[in-house]
């Protein structure tokens, strides 16, 4: 039987936001007022044991470390924010914590009408004049609360924290059956430190001393709201993606400076055509279908005997793409992997690694793909490396899949030109990877 216990308010922050000051100080980074960008709900900062949002101007210590425990999730439905999601397994001990945010009634039902948005200047407008109270209407919190709510059911307990801020209603969400792991998640929570930011994304303490938000930008765990909604409704792919020039053995897209020659003996296959998904039954596979139809090309399709080779192009802005600045940016690279996985269009990803090849930085990717209706048939499922590197604001992603790991590692490279570079020899095994110019 499921319980429910309420157990009320509890306040974290009874301080007010005093106005601004030019002692605060600017985000990590980032100059908004400069970049003229407003922060999304989904934009934060992580460190290997914080997580800081800094749309809504929390900070709270994270109950597990970061690494190895990050989670991915799903594309979210309209008017809904995925934050952050992390979570652990350690044999028959799991444990999650999720944040999200929602509730915001302009985004739930655009009802405001151009009156009421004005309205809402003009009190704006009125706030930041002189002899006015020190609480201004444009970044100024109120009083922050949690309201929190225990359930368990079984050896499964479950609680969660919800909190009003800026008009939306942010949850803070713990599922586990380990003690240790739920206890740390309540207290992290509870210790939730408050901030504050003005309208050009400088911050500063309750008391009006500066303060500096640590860690390195995130997103949250897929793809913001914002993006997603801004993708459907423009397609950006359609003008920043070129349609490539075919050939038996080659593909060529002039306007990149991009050309790509198949080994011997493969020959180029119909391209694929990624369908829009208007009969999927459920809207959260309606809108991902619609987002990679926005966003991505399928370039080339090639095989020779069972092995197939696919070449993607991704606009990276389009769909929020991480990607490492070096081969040891690790948790770029990682970050990218889930994010392909999310997509689902690249099957599972198990493993990566970074390397400089040609004077480029590849990211390579392990992993199985499920071809049929059963993802417990063996039989049905590939082995793939997928290659992944970016080259003029988009995500070239190679493909090759093959019966065998065996049958993959005999697949010889293609050649690969990027503009003015030298020449790659591209292919799925590591080892066979190097500048057609090298030795």
């Amino acid at each position: 039987m499921l319980v429910c216990l309420l157990l009320g308010f509890r306040a974290l922050a009874t301080a007010q936001c005093p106005a601004h000051n030019n002692q605060a100080y600017g985000s990590p980074g980032r100059d908004n007022a400069a970049e003229g960008e407003p922060f999304l709900p989904e934009s934060g900062l992580l460190t290997g044991d914080t997580y800081t949002n800094l749309y809504f101007g929390f900070s709270f210590q994270l109950p597990i470390a970061l690494h190895g425990h990050r989670l991915m999730q799903p594309i979210t439905l309209p008017g809904e924010h995925a934050l952050l999601a992390i979570g652990f397994q350690e044999g028959n001990h799991y444990g999650t914590l999720k944040v999200t945010a929602g509730g915001h009634r302009e985004e739930d039902d655009k009802r405001m009408t151009p009156e009421q948005a004005q309205q809402r200047e003009d009190d704006i407008a009125r706030s930041k004049g002189e002899g006015v109270p020190v609480r201004r209407l444009d970044y100024t919190p109120p009083p922050v609360h949690l309201k929190r709510v225990d359930r368990h059911s079984g050896d499964v307990r479950g609680t969660q924290y919800t909190a009003h801020i800026r008009d939306y209603t942010v949850r803070f969400t713990v599922q586990t059956n380990d003690k240790a792991f739920l206890e740390k998640a309540r207290n992290s929570i509870s210790a939730l430190r408050v901030f504050c930011a003005d309208d050009t994304g400088r911050f500063f303490a309750t008391d009006g001393r500066g303060f500096t938000p640590q860690g390195t930008p995130t997103a949250g765990p897929t793809i913001p709201t914002a993006v997603v909604d801004e993708a459907i409704r423009t397609r950006p792919a359609e003008h920043t993606i070129p349609t490539p020039v075919l050939t038996n053995e080659a593909i060529r897209a002039p306007d990149l400076a991009f050309s790509l020659t198949l080994p011997q003996g493969w020959n180029v296959l119909p391209t694929p055509v990624d369908l829009i998904a208007d009969d999927a039954k459920d809207e959260s596979t309606r809108r991902l279908s619609y987002l990679w139809k926005a966003c991505t090309r399928n370039w080339l399709r090639a095989g020779a005997g069972n092995d197939e080779l696919i070449l993607r192009v991704l606009d990276q802005a389009c769909l929020a793409l991480p990607f490492p600045a070096s081969t040891s940016d690790s948790l770029a690279a990682e970050s990218l992997g889930e994010y392909l996985e999310m997509l689902g269009h690249f099957g599972k990803i198990k493993s990566s690694r970074a390397v400089q090849l040609g004077g480029r930085l590849f990211v390579i990717y392990d992993g199985t793909v499920t071809e049929g209706t059963s993802a417990q048939d063996l039989e049905h499922r590939d082995v793939q490396v997928i290659a992944v590197t970016r080259y003029n604001k988009l995500i070239f992603a190679w493909t090759w899949r093959a019966p065998t790991m065996t049958s993959l590692a005999q697949v010889p490279a293609a050649t690969a030109k990027f503009g003015d570079g030298p020449p790659v020899a591209v292919g799925p095994m590591l080892t066979t990877w190097r500048s057609s110019s090298q030795p």
